[in-house]
Parts: structure tokens; C-alpha cells; sequence
């Protein structure tokens, strides 16, 4: 299974062929070609959609635990930002989609 999603191109060329949105496509070469950029990056919807339900839960459970407070919820909110432009950075840097 770890071969199939980094050795080959199988998850990249399925998620491109799929017309659904299950992916969010932000250009790569928005600064050098602005609105007209034709080369893409894909971002999972999972790799949104998961972790903010699991934010959103953090949330509430910091208000359960004591009203006013919410230091779970800020600080997986600042991790997930930073992984998330962790994935941004390095799908730019290897020219890669990231395949799970």
C-alpha cells in the first residue's frame, strides 16, 4: 500500500481524473504568472475536513471543561495552520501532489 501512494502516481492521476469536489486546485505559479497560471497544486478536501471537525470538537470541549477558556482548541488551531502550510510548502518544493 506505501508503495502504490509515494512510488507511483496511482492517487495523483486518480485524484485528477475524478470531476468532484474532493480536492481544492490553487495555482503554483500564481506569482510569476498571476491569474493565468495553468500549472496546479491539489490539496485533499480530507486534509481540510477532517482535522477542522476534530478542531470544532476541541472547541466544545474546552467550553465543557471551563466557560472562557480555550487552550486546546488555539493550540491544535495553530498546529493545524502550520501543517497545513507545511503541506503547501513541500508540495511546492517537490512539484508533487500529496498522495494520502
Amino acid at each position: 500500500v506505501i508503495f502504490c501512494l509515494f512510488g507511483t502516481e496511482v492517487m495523483g492521476t486518480l485524484a485528477k481524473s475524478v470531476d468532484a469536489p474532493i480536492k481544492v486546485v490553487f495555482p503554483k505559479d500564481f506569482l510569476e504568472l498571476g491569474l493565468a497560471g495553468s500549472k496546479h497544486a491539489m490539496l485533499g478536501l480530507g486534509d481540510i475536513v477532517i482535522p477542522g471537525v476534530v478542531i470544532a470538537l476541541l472547541l466544545r470541549f474546552d467550553k465543557t471543561l471551563k466557560p472562557g477558556s480555550s487552550t486546546y482548541f488555539r493550540a491544535t488551531y495553530i498546529a493545524y495552520i502550520a501543517g497545513l502550510l507545511t503541506t503547501i510548502g513541500v508540495m511546492h518544493f517537490f512539484k508533487a501532489a500529496q498522495p494520502a
